[in-house]
């Protein structure tokens, strides 16, 4: 028996839910059409934009990257650089996997700190309005991609790094992007494959991860709901934060240690990230306007390709219980605990936790395999 059916056995739904369901039911018919169209329609719209239109909105974003990635290899007062960063981990754990292991754990928690984040000063003036909260998360998850690279003896700051570490905020779409911007099929996400590219290629990369990222920022997103729904956008915010620096490391560990990274799966994490927080949010038996918003914002600030993300707004439009394997987070401690805490603050983004709610949570937590006192603390 599924976790949402399990919640459904011990609270009582608002009346006429069920009612309500049916007639979701009847409208959906089928998902996956009305993604598919959807998506068409998107593609046909995007292919209109010219190449030159690209390279001006990924310019746009680069000012910000390279503002940020100066940054997270400078001397920051207090915190000093991603150099001294790995060296401090380095020398307080011992090894590289174990300093990595932290490092990750304290980025994820720093991620959606206001007061850390600010620490990065001042932004770059740019041609559309960002967050500095946004900003300076990348300049925070840079720092983070730098501590790994030093720890896996890049130390130098050339081309070929810097663009591996913007591709690396793409997490599980960073490959992606790689082998489609080079011109090949399927290059591997290497330091090696990068060392060999022509510069003209590198810049290309570039540009295609400041396009990605803008298009995810700097149109509408996670910047809208930052000044329609300042509270609420920062619970949100803080949530793509923590969720998304977790991939980006592994997406860093790739490409700086060599580890093997299957990024068809890192992807279906993120897709079952997505129904995980969709049926949370129908748990209660409301399914609110501002949640419908608030998960179409989450879903879109994913790095997640263009298909994934508009089925999942199809699933969105008309919501009904996912299904999901959660046997993609068993074999991963963080991922499931950056999970769980992500799901818990958006729960109580509205200032309470309702009993639903809180009863799905540790549903979901039992079957992660959670003793009770992990999920009361990571709960309540």
């Amino acid at each position: 028996m599924d976790i949402l059916n399990k919640v459904k056995e011990n609270v009582n739904f608002k009346e006429g839910v069920t009612k309500i369901s049916a007639k979701i039911s009847d409208m959906a018919q089928s998902g996956k059409e009305i993604g598919e169209e959807l998506f068409r329609r998107n593609r046909e719209r995007k292919e209109n934009d010219s190449e030159e239109e690209m390279e001006e909105k990924g310019a746009k974003m680069l000012e910000v990257l390279d503002w940020a990635f100066d940054k997270a290899n400078g001397n920051i007062p207090g915190l000093g650089s991603s150099r001294d960063m790995a060296q401090k981990y380095l020398d307080k754990y011992g090894n590289v996997n174990t300093a990595i292991h932290h490092l990750v754990n304290w980025q994820i928690t720093s991620s959606a700190t206001t007061g850390f984040v600010t620490s990065f000063g001042g932004l770059p003036t740019m041609a559309f309005t960002l967050p500095a909260n946004i900003a300076g998360v990348m300049g925070i998850q840079l720092r983070m991609i730098g501590a790994i690279a030093e720890l896996g003896g890049y130390h130098e700051n050339t081309e070929e790094k810097k663009t591996g570490m913007y591709l690396c905020l793409l997490g599980s779409q960073a490959g992606n992007v790689l082998s489609k911007t080079a011109g090949q099929f399927a290059v591997k996400f290497t330091t090696a494959s990068l060392k060999k590219l022509p510069g003209t290629v590198l810049t290309k990369i570039n540009q295609a991860v400041g396009f990605r990222l803008f298009t995810k920022f700097g149109q509408k997103g996670l910047v809208n709901i930052h000044k329609a729904i300042p509270v609420l956008g920062g619970v949100v915010g803080g949530t793509v934060d923590a969720m998304s620096t977790y991939a980006i490391a592994k997406a860093a560990k790739a490409l700086f240690l060599n580890e093997i990274i299957d990024f068809e799966k890192q992807e279906q994490i993120e897709i079952a990230k997505a129904k995980l927080i969709l049926n949370m949010a129908l748990v209660d038996g409301v399914f609110s306007q501002d949640e419908e918003e608030l998960l179409k914002v989450l879903v879109g600030s994913m790095n997640i390709s263009d298909k994934n993300r508009t089925l999942l707004f199809a699933e969105i439009d008309n919501p009904k219980q996912q299904k999901v394997d959660l046997t993609l987070f068993k074999d991963d401690l963080m991922n499931a605990t950056t999970l769980l805490s992500g799901l818990s603050q958006l729960a109580k983004a509205d200032g309470t936790l309702h009993p639903a709610e809180k009863l799905y949570l540790h549903t979901l937590g039992k079957e992660l395999g959670y003793a009770d006192d992990a999920l009361k603390m990571l709960v309540d």
